[in-house]
């Protein structure tokens, strides 16, 4: 039987933003699901929805919403204009070769602005995230600080942003340390 859920969850950092030369700001509140499955993209697609081309790239929609490819049957699809107290009906059954992700529900979501974001990252993480290496579209499922992150960069109102996804238990850790890496660039 088809159970469908209302997905909402309140931000453990409480939606604060953190303005300066480099910004960072809590999405957390903002909708995400996804999929994965070896069937995932098939369905996606008849959906719809454009898929990135290869995995760790993502797409954005005209609508604004990011479609991450994290492997060629794992798609998260991050909304940055809706809250998730937005109705966004997901089922629970599992379908041929598909099954639904929770990322509201397992993940906080930062978006990290500003000229100097990749200096700043390259305290925190082993990944070259400077513009010739990381381009725009590109996804990393990587370590920052110890704790393992999805890092995309993606143009976000104009601007050229990170996107950190961690688990929600190490959110409040995650912005502590981005606190005080970007401390340097006041």
């Amino acid at each position: 039987m088809s159970e469908l859920l209302n997905v909402a969850f309140a931000s453990p950092l409480s939606g604060l933003d953190h303005d300066g030369k480099i910004s960072i700001q809590d999405y957390t509140s903002k909708q995400r699901w996804g999929y994965r499955g070896e069937n995932a993209a098939t369905m996606l697609g008849s959906e719809g929805w454009r898929l990135p081309a290869k995995p760790n790239h993502l797409t954005t929609t005209a609508e604004g919403i990011l479609v991450m490819a994290l492997s060629q049957r794992e798609f998260w699809l991050l909304d940055p204009t809706a809250n998730s107290q937005t109705d966004r009906l997901l089922t629970t059954e599992f379908s041929d070769g598909v099954y639904p992700l929770f990322c509201q529900n397992s993940h906080a979501w930062l978006v990290i602005s500003g000229d100097q974001k990749s200096e700043m990252m390259a305290k925190l993480c082993g990944v070259d995230l400077s513009p010739a290496a990381f381009a725009v579209n590109d996804v990393a499922q990587t370590q920052m600080a110890l704790i393992n992150c999805i890092i995309a960069r993606h143009e976000l109102g104009g601007s050229d942003v990170f996107s950190l996804l961690v688990d929600q238990s190490y959110a409040a850790y995650a912005l502590e340390v981005l606190l005080d890496a970007r401390s340097e660039f006041l």
